[in-house]
């Protein structure tokens, strides 16, 4: 009888664990799964930027148009010369963490420096070669239909 009893509930047990178990089924069919669009995590960076680096040396205040565009999977950065002259070349654009960093060339210093941009809405902040603030404002690009 005590057998009868322990095999009764570790059969009693084993299939009250079963209750706990879930197959995964596929969240949406085939149909569906071409529906799906990615999201465009660098659409927000793209765009013409005002930007103001503050205390730079020898400068004080240096004032930056840039274009920041895509082509294709790349992503490019030109920067547009205003009342005085930038002296920079733009080596490269990318995205990290959803912060815009465009690692560039100081002519006059002959130093890399990197900008380390924060995009909020349309405001800009953040940091040259991590020591300068920075901050603007971002105007979109509309594609006219």
């Amino acid at each position: 009888m005590k057998n009868k009893l322990l095999l009764l509930s570790l059969i009693l047990t084993f299939s009250s664990c079963g209750i706990f178990k879930t197959t995964n089924t596929p969240i949406t069919s085939g149909a569906e799964a071409e529906d799906v669009k990615e999201v465009d995590t660098t659409a927000k960076f793209i765009g013409k930027y005002n930007i103001t680096v503050f205390g730079v040396p020898d400068v004080g205040e240096l004032e930056l148009i840039m274009n920041v565009t895509r082509d294709g999977d790349e992503l490019k950065t030109e920067i547009e010369e205003g009342e005085q002259e930038s002296g920079l070349d733009v080596l490269k654009t990318e995205i990290e963490e959803d912060i815009l960093y465009i690692d560039t060339y100081v002519d006059s210093y002959g130093i890399n420096v990197s900008f380390e941009i924060y995009v909020d809405g349309n405001s800009v902040t953040g940091y040259l070669a991590d020591m300068f603030e920075l901050e603007g404002t971002i105007t979109k690009y509309v594609k006219l239909k």
